[in-house]
């Protein structure tokens, strides 16, 4: 039968037979696993293989000393209680025996009741100690949980790192730092109710990336960076470590995971890849916007020759042949060579000499007028125009800029529609905001905004954006050279570009500009009819066509012309008689002596003489350089006749004219 006292061992030692018998018969009948032996010998070799929990010894036994065994089996189990059962009251080594071995009965041999009486108040004290032994180890082992369980709470909310443990196949998570609410917004909790959350929340352009790196098909785990989307749609950036964790037998049976949040370092980095590039731009911009400047004079040159005979044979044939026609196709493309040559000095920096205060928000309203006839009805256009600052800027300049970036925008929503959005807003330029954008000043500027939802732009393409003649368009949509000329006349008004596209996104510009404090209207004014004159002009280009083109155009309209294609040659001869010249037309690039130095010698033998300054190019000089110096006009080839006519008679006349550009 089993009772509550199974399991409970007791030895007995007594070479009385029948009192062996007896005890281990009683004893036996009360539930206790016993063995009774006879012998010392027998005692230690079951002590060797058994634990028991008391003993009762008689003292007086055949092969050795009751008191000596006690010793033995206390030194080979320290938590037996030992009971003295002998029939010597008087026996003196008994209680010293007992005293040295600590014994917690020491008894006369008597009744079996008063014997199991012994027996049960020794295994109430023991299963007491026993019980007070696992309380108190239990307290220290707690106390010693919760010591570790503080120490690795104060780690983990001072880690600067998301971790977390997992199964091998990411089934279920086990643990996961408190760091993992901040950087992916999500509970912790929600995480362990849904382990796959953990890499759901990667941003879709990076999970494709991830997936060859799972570390359920990479046994060695997996680092890289990616972009998380929380649930507000803000992204955080991190770099991710995962490796496994393996058993005794070298198996994976847990996956450790570490994630550190870049946020604040890939936008630094973003902020001096952006600098670097607008640098590497501006570098590229300007040795192309050099070898542009370079080949505008003699291409100019030539142009002029071309136009300006065109226009004379034109006089020549009869109006409505074939021939007319022919040379009209002429002097057409022509003038489409020149505005393309006016545009490869925009970009370049080098045209657009017409800036007036201009108040920026009137430009962007007349130009959406015109744009909202020409872009598809599916594309929505918002505007915002939430300033009317006044910028020192060139309005036809800043009216092509507009239409440049909302056609582009236009194009990459042609396909599915979007929303294009026009924004102006006054910024102030700080220090930071200025090392950041490269060109920019400390200062008060408008910040136009052309954002669209269209297809946008891959890193490559964004790194050429500005190139002359660069475009993703196909052959006949595109020149090439609308980016370049935005970037060409935002720089050239003190300004800064900033481009921003994602693939499948859409494209952000922003324009900078500097303000001025007030806006100043200008006025027009009529130039009427041309009248013919009958004065005398000194016309001086080194290229031999020129001055012979110029000769008989001037002629035709009645101007009495003296040539040369040495500026040194025509200083002579003005010295000879300065006031045989009515005016002097020059070209600025010459040998020997350039434009503003033969116009220096010219004006400081005669201070009121009209001078014509022409160029097709010139690094070192402007319109007003020119005004500065006392020339009446500055003009930019390639002239034609209806261009030039004009302005010699009011410089005769001493008539400022807008079309001189001074």
């Amino acid at each position: 039968m089993t009772t509550q006292r199974e399991g409970l061992r007791i030895l007995i030692v007594e070479d009385h037979p029948g009192q062996l018998e007896s005890l281990v018969k009683t004893l036996g009948d009360e539930g206790y696993e016993v063995v009774g032996v006879a012998t010392v010998a027998e005692a230690l070799e079951y002590a060797k293989c058994e634990k028991f929990a008391i003993a009762v010894v008689d003292l007086q036994l055949p092969d050795d000393s009751g008191i000596q065994l006690v010793h033995l089996l206390k030194a080979m189990n320290g938590r037996v209680r030992m009971i003295i059962n002998t029939a010597l009251a008087n026996l003196d080594p008994a209680p010293k025996a007992a005293k040295s071995a600590a014994f917690t009965y020491l008894e006369q041999a008597g009744s079996s009741s008063e014997l199991l009486g012994h027996i049960r108040r020794a295994f109430r004290d023991q299963i007491t100690r026993y019980t007070q032994e696992l309380e108190t180890a239990l307290a220290e082992r707690t106390a010693a949980l919760k010591e570790r369980e503080e120490r690795f709470r104060q780690f983990v909310e001072h880690i600067n790192e998301v971790f977390w443990i997992s199964a091998p196949d990411q089934s279920e998570v086990f643990y996961v730092s408190p760091l993992y609410e901040t950087v992916w917004g999500r509970s912790c909790a929600s995480l362990l109710e849904n382990p796959r959350s953990l890499w759901d929340a990667v941003h879709p352009q990076d999970q494709e990336r991830l997936l060859t790196h799972q570390p359920e098909a990479d046994v060695a785990g997996f680092e890289g960076e990616c972009r998380i989307v929380r649930p507000d749609d803000s992204i955080r950036w991190v770099r991710a470590k995962t490796f496994p964790i393996r058993n005794q037998y070298g198996e994976i049976f847990r996956l450790a995971g570490v994630a550190e949040d870049i946020t604040e370092q890939k936008r630094v980095e973003e902020a001096l890849t952006k600098t670097e590039r607008q640098f590497r731009q501006s570098s590229r911009m300007e040795a192309i916007g050099t070898l542009a400047g370079g080949i505008a004079h003699d291409f100019n040159n030539i142009l002029m020759a071309i136009m300006g005979y065109t226009e004379l044979a034109l006089a020549t044939v009869p109006k409505g042949s074939r021939t007319q026609r022919n040379l009209q196709e002429v002097l057409t493309a022509g003038h489409r060579a020149k505005h393309l040559v006016l545009q490869i000095l925009t970009f370049s920096r080098q045209a657009g000499q017409g800036k007036k205060p201009t108040p920026i928000h009137m430009v962007i309203r007349e130009a959406l007028k015109l744009l909202r006839a020409t872009i598809p009805t599916t594309i929505e256009i918002r505007q915002s125009l939430k300033t009317e600052a006044t910028i020192l800027g060139d309005p036809t300049q800043m009216h092509q800029v507009i239409v440049n970036l909302c056609t582009n925008a236009e194009y990459a929503m042609r396909e599915t529609g979007g929303i294009l959005k026009i924004t102006l807003e006054d910024v102030e330029v700080t220090e930071d905001l200025a090392r950041m954008i490269s060109g920019l000043q400390v200062g008060p500027y408008v910040r136009l905004k052309v954002k669209d939802s269209g297809s946008g732009m891959t890193p490559e393409v964004l790194e050429r954006i500005f190139d002359p003649f660069f475009t993703t368009k196909p052959i006949g949509e595109g020149s090439g050279m609308g980016m370049a000329v935005v970037h060409g006349i935002v720089t050239g008004h003190g300004g800064a570009i900033v481009v921003d596209s994602v693939v499948n996104k859409g494209t952000k510009v922003e324009v900078y500009l500097p303000t001025v404090p007030a806006p100043v209207l200008d006025r027009f004014v009529d130039q009427g009819p041309i009248p013919i004159g009958k004065e005398t002009i000194l016309f001086v280009d080194d290229e031999e066509t020129i001055v012979h083109l110029g000769k008989e155009l001037l002629m035709q309209l009645g101007y009495t012309v003296e040539i040369h294609t040495s500026s040194v040659e025509a200083l002579n001869v003005f010295r000879k008689d300065p006031h045989r010249f009515d005016l002097v037309i020059t070209d600025q690039t010459m040998p020997t002596l350039t434009g503003e130095a033969l116009s220096r010698e010219l004006l400081r033998i005669r201070p009121d003489l009209p001078i014509i300054l022409c160029t097709g190019f010139s690094h070192v000089m402007s319109a007003e350089k020119a005004k500065a110096l006392g020339i009446q006009a500055y003009l930019m080839k390639p002239l034609a006749i209806r261009d030039l006519a004009p302005i010699i008679r009011h410089v005769l006349d001493k008539t400022a004219s807008p079309l001189a550009g001074s």
